[in-house]
């Protein structure tokens, strides 16, 4: 749904109609949420993040590419003063500093468990084996091997 189509269906009264002050200045969202925890509107059949019709009401337009995230780390808040637009790679960093991005077995396209990796760094520490020769007795490719014991893959696991 794009910002003229948002203005049409939302308003600002509609947003503060659905929220309460909370702590820090959070004007926490009570409507419905999204499945992500995020506050969600539905307009015309479709659903709208709270806080992205929130900024895009009372800041201004959300530039493509950009991303609307809190300062107050409240999915619920659509506080404006905490509302501010971030790239993908930053929203990424301050995500993986706090703990959002699903890691290791978390991570939904993981097909290796920590004991897979624990066991790959030990055959490969034997220095009995290549990677490929590895990659097969675990049952993943020699290139995620390599990249496991180089540190670009489960590098949070010691």
């Amino acid at each position: 749904m794009n910002a003229r189509e948002i203005r049409k269906l939302i308003t600002v009264d509609d947003l503060h109609a659905n929220c309460k002050l909370g702590k820090r200045g959070c004007w926490v969202w009570t409507g419905p949420l999204h499945s992500d925890g995020y506050g969600a509107w539905n307009a015309a059949g479709r659903q709208v993040k709270a806080h992205r019709a929130s900024y895009l009401l009372q800041v201004g337009p959300i530039p493509r590419g950009r991303f609307v995230t809190h300062t107050c780390d409240n999915k619920r808040c659509i506080n404006p003063d905490h509302l501010h637009l971030v790239t993908h790679k930053t929203l990424y960093l301050h995500n993986k500093k706090n703990g959002h991005v699903a890691r290791g077995e978390r991570n939904g396209f993981a097909t290796l468990t920590a004991k897979d990796v624990r066991r790959i760094r030990k055959l490969a520490k034997a220095g009995k084996y290549p990677h490929r020769t590895i990659g097969d007795m675990v049952g993943c490719h020699q290139t995620n091997v390599t990249r496991i014991l180089n540190g670009t893959y489960w590098a949070h696991l010691k």
